[in-house]
């Protein structure tokens, strides 16, 4: 899950000229790409958490 956000965060980033990808011009994008890259990386140090303390 950490990976898939550190994926989500590349691909999210905007090029040399400051423009950003396609999929992030449009209003709803803006507003529900960066929940969901806080819900990937939540979740996955809930999972790594839970994997050092049951391990």
């Amino acid at each position: 899950m950490i990976a898939a956000a550190a994926v989500l965060i590349l691909i999210g980033r905007p090029n040399r000229a400051g423009e950003q990808p396609k999929f992030l011009r449009f209003e709803a994008a803006v507003v529900l790409y960066p929940p969901v890259i806080l819900s990937f990386l939540g979740l996955g140090a809930a999972a790594l958490m839970s994997g050092l303390l049951t391990g």
